[in-house]
């Protein structure tokens, strides 16, 4: 899932998104409910979330939201670069799975609530014994992540931060002491440990405190702002029944945070 991964606060993306959401759903032009009878999907192959053959937890959530309203759900496998082009230049699929809210694409709106949220992963070497009591063991230390990144806004680094291009190099920057912590998404972490051939029990792998929201993002089209009115009101339904919490829950993952708690007040 490498894409470029900015921390919000999470009362400003609500506020955001609430905004879009009002947009999105204040013209649909000629389109509504009547007659927007289909959705088209695309992301890339991610296991256990969007698998190839129709499984997934991304895949069975918006299933689950779309079917019971008369809409059927389709969906294609493409690498992020070129989905994103499919949606937001192209227009040959209505959302894209995946994106995180402070994108720097254009020509996408959000609903109100995410579909996931997704945690960072911290790499250390196991013979550093190197501490981890959240972001306050980065102090002091020299700490590497992906050039573009903005894990930690720069008023907040009490640190030496070491950009590398891939995680590939930074893991090789690891293993010979020019970073103390390496800071990427766990599967991409994993993938790089196994390319390189060496042992991950030669790391240690600890959570960052704080995860981001991930969203379907739509194509700026009147038929996303009918696909997006009824993805809000069948996430809140879904919610309150505890479907939701169900379906979370049997895939292992946290419902995210972000507008939840306020469906049942």
């Amino acid at each position: 899932m490498i894409r470029k991964f900015l921390i919000a606060c999470l009362a400003a993306s609500f506020l955001s998104t609430g905004a879009q959401a009002e947009e999105a759903a204040a013209d649909t032009g000629p389109f509504n409910r009547d007659n927007v009878k289909l959705i088209k999907l695309v992301a890339p192959e991610w296991e256990d979330y969007t698998n190839a053959d129709g499984t997934g937890i991304y895949w069975d959530l918006l299933k689950k939201i779309y079917e019971p309203a008369g809409v059927k759900v389709t969906f294609s496998i493409a690498p992020w670069n070129r989905a994103m082009k499919m949606v937001t230049r192209y227009s040959l699929y209505n959302a894209i799975v995946g994106e995180y809210l402070d994108t720097e694409e254009e020509g996408l709106i959000f609903p109100i609530y995410p579909i996931d949220v997704e945690y960072m992963s911290v790499l250390t070497r196991k013979d550093r014994d190197l501490p981890w009591e959240g972001t306050a063991s980065l102090t002091g230390k020299n700490v590497g992540w992906i050039k573009d990144y903005e894990l930690i806004v720069p008023e907040d680094r009490d640190f030496t931060l070491k950009e590398f291009r891939n995680t590939q190099q930074g893991l090789e920057m690891l293993d010979a002491g020019e970073i103390d912590y390496l800071i990427d998404e766990w599967d991409e972490i994993s993938s790089a440990v196994e390319e390189s051939g060496k042992d991950m029990t030669a790391y240690v792998m600890e959570d960052m405190p704080e995860g981001t929201d991930v969203y379907v993002a739509f194509a700026d089209s009147d038929v996303s702002r009918v696909l997006i009115g009824i993805y809000n009101e069948r996430v809140e339904a879904l919610y309150k029944d505890g479907t939701l919490q169900k379906m979370y829950e049997e895939a292992e993952l946290d419902v995210p945070e972000t507008g939840f708690k306020d469906i049942l007040k």
